[in-house]
This record gives C-alpha cells, structure tokens and sequence, in this order.
C-alpha cells in the first residue's frame, strides 16, 4: 500500500534538528504519498492505498453498529522464569487503525481537563510538548533540592493487574465524568456519538475473563505447563458480588487501553488535588499510568493522602497490593509493590531509605541518579537473547552435551564479517548509529539509551552503564569462540571497510552522559 523506499526516501526533510529516525521517514513517507497521489498516474499501491483508506472510512461513519474485531492474545512471560504471563491483544490491522485514530481524538478533545499531576499518554496543548518520564524525574529531583534541610517521607500505591481489573462500567463512567470535567473548562465541547460507540465497541470486543481465563491452557499450557495469567479473582469477586466478572478488564497494547487508564485515574488525581487545597501542609504527588509516588515533610500528611488515593481507587472498583512497613533497608525492601509512608533518609537515621524509584529511575537522597537495578538486568537479557539468536542461525542443530557444533550450511560470510555484524546490530540497539565528528548534544534516537535520557546533566551511577558495556563484549565473545570452531570458511577471511579498531566512550552505554556534558549543563 505504499511506494517502494527508494521513491519515498527522496522526500527525507532537510530540517532534522531534534527528529528522530522514525520521525523523519513517517514524514518522508507522508510527504511521497501526498504528491505521488496528486502528481503520478495510479498505480497498483495507490489503488490499493485509497481502496483500504475508503474501507476504513465508510466502516466508521456509516450508519450501523461498530463492532471490533476480537484480538488475537498472547502470552508473554514477565520475568525470565516466573511462569507469571502477561496477556497482550493484538487487533486485526483496520481495528487497530481505527483504535489509535479513535484514541487520539479523545486524547486532544479531553486532555486539557486532565490534572498535571498525570505525565502519561498525554498530548501537546499548543506549543507545550506532553510530558514524560524524564519530567517526573525532573520534578522529584526538585522536590528533594527544596526540602535539602527538612525530613521527607515517601509513599507508593500499586494496583494489582491494572489493565486486567478495570471494569467496563467504571470505564463508561470514567469517561462521561471527563467529558463534564473538559466542558467546564471549554464551553460548547461535545463528543462525537460514533466516537463513544467506537468506545463502547472496544469495551465489548474483549474481557479478561472471556478472552484470557477461560483460553488459558491453551494460550500457555502447551509451553509452560506451570504458567499462568496471575488475575486477583478473589476481590473482584468482593467489589462486583459475582462468581466470575465478565465485564472486566481492557487489551493490553491497545491505544483507547491507554486512554482508559487515564480517565479512570482521573477521579483519584481529583481527589488528591482537593485534599491538597484542603489542607495547611502541602504534599506532592505524581502519577504515570497506574504508577504513583507521594511525597510530603509531614508523615501525617503523607498518610491521609495514601489513604484518599486507596479510598478513590477502592470506588472505582480497582483491587491494590497491601503496602509494605519498612522494618530494615535491604533488598527485601523493593520486592514490595505498595510502600507505606517511609522516611527517604537524609541526614543518615536508621530508619531512613536512601533511595526512592520510580518508572525506571532511582534517585538517592543527595541527587545522585540511577537506573533501576531491575530495567539493567532486563535489557541485559535482551542482549543475551540477541546473541542467542544468531548462534541459532549458525549452528541450527547445536544442542547441549552433543559435542561440538555443526555449522549450518551455506554461511558465505567470513568470521570477521560476523562478529562485526553482531558489533554494530548490538551498538545500535544500544546508543544508536554513532556517527563520529557530530556535536553531541544528547543519545541518538530510536535506542536504549535514549529511553534515559533524563539522566543527562545530573549526578549519575555509572558502575551500572559500565556493565552493561561488559556484559556486551561477553557476549560479542561468545560469538567469537564459536566461530572458532568454524572449518568451512570463506577463503577470503577479509575485515569490512567501515569497521574500527577501537569502540570506545562515543559507543558505549557510560558514554552517553559525559560528565563534560554534565558541567557544561
């Protein structure tokens, strides 16, 4: 449905200030299709490009029922071994179309009478970008600096099996009182009738205990026999007084899921925003999706908001982990999902913790930033996996304990092309295609280090990077003392033109926040 690469590249624009890759060909391609549809005689991907664009277009707007497609789920393990899965839905590619497209109507008609406590799946207003992670770190490194001489205590909520938990009725109710709350603040404002059909479409199209429970052995049982979708049945049962909810739960990937989660939430970022304008003492409070963080000077103050957020989410029918009391700072203490007010320590008491975490971030008591130790080890998988991947392609029948590897067929690329290749594919997905002699001024996009780019400017962790950069050139020799074993090699074992002697500090994940970037900020 679209014109082949080469035709639409030539369209790239020659502003790429702050663009990513991504950006920058969604652009190109937009840019080809709109001339090529007014300037070219049809052609086959035209033809078929407006014929899908039309389909999509009368299927909406017509004048009977929508209904979506059921998604397609799948189960994807949550951690390496815990036989817990998490069910992601997939719609057919019109459905999804009509998901995304649907949600961001709702996003840029409603987003304005969300509170700024709420940094997820939010929407530009004007000139001002939506915001992020990066602008949740930002904020809680400057509630610590203005509270530098004052004791601070911290408070977390976490609901069990967000997406899994939300009901139907709550979201039809969750998304009317938004509507109220933006025609308050803009007059005139109504929502299309076909966008709340498409809405109430979505909500019918899937439920948790329909479309994953009752498929469960089938979804994961021919996998991992002992694996299973973790679903908290019992309290559901308590809040809607029925042996099995049926009308429970929203897709997992979907783009309207994610609306969803924000106007259910929205009651509870209400409520804390009264309780603030009720009381003398001040609190701060943060909310990205279902993840919160509460933080205040006076414990009091910190506990009564806990217990008006756990109050609002109990009325919208949302089951939450019990909150753990901190008896000593250890590991044991971030296995806890809900935290009870504790003191973020300061001026070194016992009964103090010294760093506080959220949505990837850690942030110790005097600024100092990391990574959480959980995101390293996930993307450390990841490269392992990768590594894995290729050894697959090369040895297709290597199993262990059956002695050494036959290589499979046909490999016309020398050792020393291989590993190169493996090199690049693992920089890229790390720090992006560095280009040597460019101003640096941030991680390239579309990589991993990108993802943490709030940690330029501030006071980091580097031991963490650092071994990420270790545990790559494991795996980088791993592949090498494979090929060792290589026999039916190329005859020409040459090195590629464009491979470097040295990956140094531009290639490597600490190399991404010099600290000369970090004293030039």
């Amino acid at each position: 449905m679209f014109p082949a690469r080469r035709r639409w590249h030539r369209y790239q624009s020659l502003n790429r200030a702050g663009k990513s890759s991504y950006d920058l060909n969604v652009e190109a391609l937009f840019r080809a299709v709109t001339k090529l549809r007014t300037y070219s005689p049809p052609e086959a991907w035209l033809q078929a490009l407006n014929e899908r664009v039309r389909s999509i277009r009368d299927r909406v707007m017509a004048t009977t029922k929508f209904s979506f497609a059921a998604p397609r789920v799948c189960a994807i393990e949550k951690e390496k071994g815990s036989h817990k899965y998490r069910p992601l839905a997939s719609f057919p590619l019109d459905d999804k179309v009509i998901d995304c497209l649907t949600a961001r109507y709702l996003r840029r008609l409603l987003d304005h009478a969300l509170r700024p406590s709420c940094l997820a799946f939010r929407c530009s207003q004007g000139q001002k970008r939506p915001p992020t992670i990066h602008d949740a770190l930002k904020q809680i490194v400057d509630i610590n600096r203005r509270h530098l001489k004052a004791r601070l205590f911290v408070a977390e909520c976490d609901i069990k099996s967000f997406f899994d938990c939300v009901s139907h009725n709550v979201a039809r109710e969750a998304l009317s009182e938004l509507v109220r709350d933006a025609g308050r603040r803009a007059r005139g404002l109504e929502l299309h009738p076909r966008a709340r059909e498409i809405f109430e479409s979505y909500l019918e199209a899937y439920s948790f205990q329909r479309n994953v429970k009752s498929c469960e052995k089938r979804l994961i049982g021919a996998k991992d026999p002992l694996g299973e979708f973790k679903w908290p049945a019992a309290e559901l049962r308590e809040f809607h007084g029925t042996a099995a909810p049926n009308g429970v739960g929203v897709p997992q990937g979907g783009a309207l899921s994610c609306f969803i989660a924000n106007a259910v939430l929205h009651a509870a970022d209400k409520s804390l925003e009264q309780l603030k304008r009720k009381q003398r003492k001040s609190f701060s409070y943060l909310r990205y999706c279902d993840d919160m963080i509460l933080l205040a000077a006076d414990v009091d103050v910190c506990e009564n908001a806990y217990e008006s957020y756990c109050a609002a989410l109990r009325s919208k029918l949302l089951p939450v982990h019990p909150p753990a009391t901190r008896v000593s700072y250890g590991k044991s203490f971030w296995n806890g999902k809900s935290k009870a007010p504790y003191l973020w320590d300061r001026r070194g008491e016992s009964e103090g913790v010294p760093w506080v975490q959220f949505v990837g971030y850690q942030i110790r008591f005097d600024g100092l930033v990391r990574i959480r130790p959980s995101t390293i080890a996930r993307h450390e998988r990841k490269i392992i996996d990768t590594t894995d991947q290729l050894l697959k392609v090369l040895n297709p029948g290597k199993r262990r304990g059956q002695g050494l590897p036959e290589f499979a067929p046909g490999l016309r690329k020398s050792n020393k092309q291989i590993i190169h290749r493996i090199r690049q594919k693992l920089i890229s997905m790390a720090v992006g295609r560095v280009r040597l002699g460019r101003p640096f001024d941030g991680p390239m996009p579309m990589c991993w280090a990108n993802g943490f780019r709030g940690l330029l400017g501030r006071k980091v962790v580097r031991a963490n990077l650092k071994r990420l950069d270790r545990h790559r050139e494991r795996q980088i020799r791993r592949v090498i003392r494979r090929l060792k074993l290589r026999k039916d090699r190329p005859a020409k074992d040459s090195q590629p033109k464009d491979v470097l002697t040295y990956y140094g500090a531009p290639f490597s994940y600490w190399g991404q926040f010099p600290a000369e970037f970090r004293r030039r900020l």
